[in-house]
């Protein structure tokens, strides 16, 4: 019995050794990268830990030259990805006038994600009083306002005033339908315009960015609704 206690005690002590360090390093970073969410980092440390196991295997002896090759495969594709992403962020930036909005409104997103986004659209600039969408009319692009106001009027009534950092025409982007108030500019708008039909494709390809999209203009609907009932209650 003492004999098999100090074998296990042994046992641990050989597991658990100096000597075995990076074997332990290379799983535990292997562990954390997949519960990371950003991509990019996921890779990097996927690297690291496939590097310090390769370390592990070229120092425990014996014929691993099979893990040891699959490793570096697995490390070669990691890179390769890397560079992709590593490129895409060099080459997609945010407009510098409009970066510290773009990154607060679209929450959750990174910059290389809300620039490919951008790419969808395009910035436009909307004279006093024009008119982003009209109640009961088909609704074919989708706003985002960086600067200025509008005015929403429902059955010509006035129910709320939009800002920058708010959507235009979420709900009839969202369920398919007519629009369901009029829009008008107050001032002078600067906005962020997407075509329905070139938007949607976009989702076809980027589905985190659709999620997230989709999760941001159901909370700022939400949001609508309740000021809107609150000013027909209050005028009522």
């Amino acid at each position: 019995m003492i004999q098999q206690k100090g074998g296990f005690i042994d046992e641990l002590g050989t597991i658990f050794s100096l000597s075995n360090w990076s074997g332990h390093l290379s799983y535990l970073l292997i562990a954390i990268s997949y519960w990371l969410t950003d991509i990019f980092w996921l890779r990097v440390v996927a690297v690291i830990g496939l590097s310090l196991e390769i370390l592990y295997f070229w120092h425990s002896g014996g014929d691993l030259r099979t893990g040891i090759g699959w490793d570096l495969i697995f490390i070669a594709i990691n890179l390769y990805q890397l560079y992709r992403l590593a490129k895409d962020r060099l080459s997609l930036r945010l407009p510098e006038a409009d970066r510290d909005l773009l990154r607060s409104a679209f929450t959750g997103l990174d910059d290389s994600q809300i620039a490919r986004l951008l790419v969808a659209g395009e910035f436009v600039d909307l004279a006093d009083g024009t008119t982003l969408a009209e109640e009961n009319r088909a609704l074919d692009e989708i706003f985002f306002v960086c600067s200025g106001r509008v005015a929403v009027t429902i059955a010509g009534r006035d129910v709320s005033h939009v800002e920058r950092g708010s959507f235009i025409g979420e709900v009839a982007f969202l369920t398919d339908t007519p629009a369901t108030a009029t829009v008008i500019a107050e001032g002078d708008v600067r906005a962020l315009s997407f075509e329905r039909a070139k938007l949607k494709h976009f989702f076809d390809n980027e589905e985190e960015v659709a999620g997230i999209i989709y999760q941001l203009l159901g909370r700022e609907l939400a949001g609508k609704i309740k000021v809107s009932n609150r000013l027909l209650s209050a005028g009522a």
